[in-house]
């Protein structure tokens, strides 16, 4: 295999790895903004509505789908396949989006 095989595998996992590393940031978020909301007294939460956290929540739902959506349709997905993801939780979302996606398409 010649050097320059080598450096496009290199670059597919590790643009896999992002991808796997952005959902995994996203998905913390969410928990983080979950389980702060449940605590209406937080500074963070002072001063607004239900439909201001809603949105937040809905925004975040957002940028997870996308993110998922970047690891299936990107190298992220032979990265997690061979093993080689350490957040159980992203394994776990990333394979029921896989699967639900083959069942509707």
């Amino acid at each position: 295999m010649s050097h320059r095989l080598f450096a496009q595998l290199a670059f597919e996992r590790a643009l896999g790895n992002a991808a796997i590393e952005a959902l995994a940031t996203a998905l913390n978020d969410k928990d983080h903004f979950d389980a702060e909301s449940m605590w209406p007294k937080d500074p963070m939460f002072i001063g607004k509505t239900s439909a201001d956290i809603e949105a937040v929540a809905a925004e975040l739902g957002q940028i997870i789908e996308d993110r998922i959506k970047d690891v299936l349709d990107g190298p992220g997905i032979r990265n997690i396949e061979r093993g080689e993801c350490v957040y159980p939780q992203v394994v776990a979302v990333v394979l029921a989006a896989k699967a639900k996606r083959g069942q509707s398409g």
